[in-house]
């Protein structure tokens, strides 16, 4: 389990890549979208 510490570092490290962070938020959004989608 990440402390909130790690977390942090890790998003400072993360937010010079920020493109592709937002790729794969934008995957991870889709992908819940499409799940909520097909069970609803």
């Amino acid at each position: 389990m990440l402390t909130r510490d790690d977390l942090i570092r890790e998003y400072r490290n993360r937010s010079a890549s920020w493109p592709a962070f937002a790729i794969v938020y934008g995957i991870l959004l889709g992908t819940m979208a499409l799940t909520a989608t097909a069970i609803l």
